[in-house]
C-alpha cells in the first residue's frame, strides 16, 4: 500500500495527537506553594493519551507527564526505601517490571548499575535512608534532563521550559546566558551543558548527579567517548564484529514492539541507515511494518523509499513537504516542542508530519539515526570546530566565554565532536519534537557498537567504506537500491565516492542558478518560490525584536537578520536562527533584559 499525504487530504490512519514524555522534581528547603500541578507546564500535558502524576515525599515534590505506552518499561514507583523513576525503553531487562529490576540492582550495586543498562532513558532514584537524590541518563542523552540549583531549591525536568516556568512561579530571577545566545546564532544549537538561563544546565550524557540533603551536588561520569584505533584489527574481523553487534541491536529494538503486541513503524528515505534497519529487521522476521517518508515530492528520497517499500512488501506513507507550507505560520509550536534549543528548521518538517499520525497501534518509531557517524562520515584529515557553524557569523564565536577551551578540545577531533555536540545537542535535540508522539529508537545508538566503531582505524572508515564493505559482504540486498547521496547503487566504494562528488558539484551549480535541486528539504527553493514564508519570518522578526532590551544584542540580531539571502544556505539560516532565538527568549523569559 502506498499513500501520499498532501495538505488537506483526509486519510483514516491520520489523527492529530500530542503526547509528551517527561519527569520532574523539586527538592526544597522552603515550602513549595504553586497554584497548579507542575506537569501542566509540560507541552500538551492535557492530552488524553498522556499519563500525568504528581506526588510528594517530605521536601521532595516529583512527578511525570509521559507517553501512555511501554508502561512496564517507564515507571514511577515508591516503597518504604526508594522512589524510582525511569523514562524511556529498557532493552536488556530481565524482569517484567522495570521498577523491580532497578530496585534489586540498586540494592546490590548502588547507583553504579546504571552503566549496564541498554536502552534510551533518563530517570531518578530517591534513597530515603540516605536522604539523597540520584539523577541519571543514557550515553546519548536521548531523554534529556535539565536542572537548576540555588541555596534553597534543586529543580530538574525533562523540558527546559518547565524549569523556567517554575522559576517564574517561585519568584526566582532568571538570568540570560549570553553563551547560549551566541551558541544558537552560530552553531544553531547549545554547546555542552548550556541553556538560555545561566543557572540552568543540561545534564551531560552518561552522567549520574548526586544531590544530598544540603543540596550539594556531586557528578559521576560512567562513560566517555574515546577514539582508540586498533590497528591490529583486520577488515574481516571488523566486518564480523559490526555484523554481530548491529544485528543484535536491531533485534533488541524491534523486539520491544513484539513484547507489547504493537505493529512496527519505521522511517525510510533514500539514505543507507534507515534501509539497513528495516531490511535487516525484515530478515530477522519482523514484518507488518509501515514505512514513512516525508520530503519534497519527486526527490530521490521519495522515489527510492517508495521503490524499496514496493519491492520489499512494506506498507508505505509519503508526506509531501511541497512549497514548505509548514513554514507559513505558527512557528511557535516548533519552538515549544523542543524548548527552542535547536534551530527550528531542524525539526519543523518532522513535527509537521508526525503531528498528524495516530500512533495507537504502533510501538516505537524505528530510525537509522546517526548510523553514518559510526561508520566514518565524520572522519576528517583536519577539523576546525568553527567550520561547523550554521551562519556566517564567525565573529560571534569570540563572545562564547568557553570557546577557546572548546576549540582546543575538539579541533582535529571531529568524531568526538560529532558524538558529544552535533548529535547530542543538535540532531537529538531536534528529534525531541518526535518524542512528543512516540519513542524513537535506533540500533545505531547501542553503546557497545559505538565503542567498537571508535576502535576501527580511519583508513577503513574514510568515506564510509567499511559500511559498504560490511553490507555488501553480509547483506547484499542493501545495495540493490540506489543511494540518494550518490545517485547510484552503493556497491563499490571508489565508484560511489566519485558519484557523490559529481552529484555534490551538480547540486551546488543548480542551487547557485536558482533551480530546484534534488533535495529532501530544499529550504532555499521554498523561500524563493513561496513568498508567504519570508513574510512570516519578517513578521515574527518585527513583532519580537523590540522585546530585546540589550541594545548591542538587538543591533547584532537586526544586522544578522537583514543580510541578503543569496544562493547560499547562510542567508536563510541567519533568518531562521534569529527568529528561533527571539521566540525561544519569549518562551523562557518574556521580555528579555
Amino acid at each position: 500500500m502506498y499513500v501520499e499525504l498532501q495538505y488537506g487530504l483526509d486519510v483514516k490512519c491520520i489523527k492529530r495527537s500530542k503526547i509528551v514524555p517527561g519527569l520532574y522534581g523539586v527538592v526544597s528547603k522552603k515550602e513549595v506553594d504553586l497554584h497548579e500541578k507542575i506537569y501542566t507546564y509540560f507541552y500538551s500535558s492535557k492530552h488524553s493519551e498522556t499519563l500525568n502524576e504528581e506526588l510528594r515525599y517530605k521536601n521532595f515534590l516529583y512527578g511525570r507527564s509521559v507517553i501512555n505506552k511501554f508502561l512496564n518499561d517507564r515507571v514511577l514507583y515508591e516503597d518504604k526505601n526508594l522512589i524510582i523513576a525511569f523514562e524511556g525503553v529498557y532493552f536488556n531487562k530481565k524482569s517484567i517490571l522495570t521498577s523491580n529490576e532497578i530496585a534489586n540492582k540498586y540494592k546490590k550495586n548502588s547507583i553504579n548499575f546504571i552503566k549496564d543498562i541498554k536502552g534510551e532513558f533518563s530517570g531518578f532514584i530517591y534513597d530515603k535512608q540516605l536522604d539523597k537524590l540520584f539523577l541519571y541518563n543514557d550515553h546519548l542523552s536521548t531523554k534529556p534532563i535539565y536542572y537548576y540549583k540555588d541555596n534553597d531549591y534543586f529543580i530538574f525536568a525533562s523540558e527546559f521550559k518547565v524549569i523556567t516556568k517554575l522559576l517564574q512561579g517561585l519568584a526566582i530571577e532568571k538570568v540570560l546566558d549570553y553563551d547560549g545566545v551566541y551558541s544558537m546564532l552560530t552553531f544553531g544549537y547549545m554547546l555542552g551543558e548550556l541553556t538560555f538561563e545561566k543557572q540552568t544546565k543540561k545534564l551531560d550524557y552518561a552522567t549520574i548527579l548526586e544531590i544530598d540533603s544540603e543540596l550539594e551536588i556531586t557528578k559521576h561520569k560512567y562513560f566517555r567517548y574515546e577514539k582508540k584505533e586498533n590497528f591490529n584489527l583486520t577488515k574481516k574481523e571488523i566486518i564480523e564484529n559490526i555484523d554481530k553487534l548491529l544485528v543484535s541491536s536491531i533485534d533488541r529494538c524491534w523486539k520491544k514492539d513484539k513484547e507489547y503486541g504493537y505493529s512496527h513503524l519505521s522511517f525510510l528515505s533514500g539514505g543507507l541507515d534507515s534501509r539497513v534497519n528495516v531490511l535487516l529487521a525484515k530478515q530477522l522476521g519482523y514484518t507488518n511494518t509501515l514505512t514513512m517518508t516525508f520530503s519534497q515530492s519527486g526527490s530521490s528520497d521519495e522515489k527510492i523509499a517508495q521503490e524499496i517499500s514496493n519491492k520489499e512488501g512494506f506498507k508505505h506513507i509519503f508526506y509531501s513537504l511541497n512549497n514548505g507550507k509548514f513554514l507559513e505560520a505558527n512557528l511557535e509550536k516548533y519552538i515549544e516542542a523542543n524548548d527552542g534549543l535547536v534551530n527550528l528548521t531542524g525539526s519543523a518538517a518532522g513535527y509537521a508530519f508526525l503531528s498528524t499520525i495516530n500512533f495507537k497501534h504502533f510501538g516505537a518509531l524505528h530510525t537509522g539515526q546517526i548510523g553514518d557517524l559510526l561508520f566514518g562520515s565524520y572522519v576528517k584529515k583536519s577539523f576546525d570546530v568553527s567550520s561547523g557553524i550554521m551562519s556566517n557569523q564567525k565573529e560571534l564565536l569570540k563572545k562564547i566565554s568557553s570557546f577557546v577551551e572548546f576549540r582546543k578540545k575538539y579541533n582535529d577531533n571531529s568524531e568526538i565532536f560529532g558524538y558529544e555536540q552535533r548529535v547530542i545537542n543538535g540532531a537529538l535535540n531536534g528529534d525531541r519534537t518526535v518524542s512528543h508522539y512516540v519513542d524513537m529508537v535506533s540500533p545505531f545508538y547501542d553503546r557497545e557498537l559505538i565503542e567498537f566503531c571508535l576502535t576501527i582505524p580511519d583508513k577503513y572508515k574514510k568515506d564510509e567504506a567499511i559500511y559498504l564493505d560490511w553490507f555488501n559482504k553480509k547483506h547484499k540486498k542493501v545495495s540493490q537500491y540506489k543511494w540518494e547521496s550518490a545517485g547510484i547503487k552503493p556497491r563499490y566504494s571508489k565508484i560511489v565516492n566519485i558519484a557523490k562528488i559529481i552529484k555534490r558539484y551538480k547540486n551546488a551549480i543548480l542551487r547557485r542558478i536558482g533551480f530546484n535541486i534534488n533535495d529532501m528539504n530544499p529550504f532555499d527553493i521554498w523561500m524563493r518560490q513561496n513568498k508567504k514564508i519570508l513574510k512570516t519570518l519578517d513578521k515574527y522578526f518585527e513583532d519580537n525584536i523590540n522585546n530585546i532590551d540589550d541594545l548591542q544584542l538587538k543591533e547584532q540580531l537586526s544586522d544578522m537578520y537583514k543580510r541578503k539571502i543569496e544562493f547560499s544556505h547562510y542567508g536563510r539560516n541567519n533568518k531562521y536562527l534569529v527568529v528561533t532565538l527571539l521566540l525561544a527568549l519569549n518562551l523562557h523569559f518574556g521580555k528579555t533584559k
